[in-house]
């Protein structure tokens, strides 16, 4: 798997590129609490495809996990998508 930030990694089958997110389990109950777990966020046929992915992930938690105005919204989608630039990755 390729690494995009801490928490989300590229990885591919025969016939997908593959986005996923790595999640620590919070169930106390488990007997795999606190284990590491991989869970696909979505399959995608190009790069392109899946960065595009990436950042609608990434503005839905953004969303999820703040309130403000449509103006933070689109600062942060700015900065996500100045992020994903820089990783300089040729689509």
């Amino acid at each position: 798997m390729i690494k995009i930030t801490d928490d989300f990694y590229i990885d591919a089958d025969g016939k997908n590129y593959i986005l996923r997110e790595r999640t620590i389990i919070q169930d106390k109950e488990s007997k795999n609490y606190g284990k590491e777990l991989f869970k696909d966020e979505g399959y995608y046929t190009n790069l392109e495809h899946l960065l595009r992915g990436f950042l609608k992930v990434q503005t839905r938690e953004w969303i999820q996990k703040n309130s403000g105005d449509i103006k933070d919204l689109l600062k942060e989608i700015e900065n996500q998508n100045k992020f994903v630039e820089s990783l300089k990755i040729e689509v």
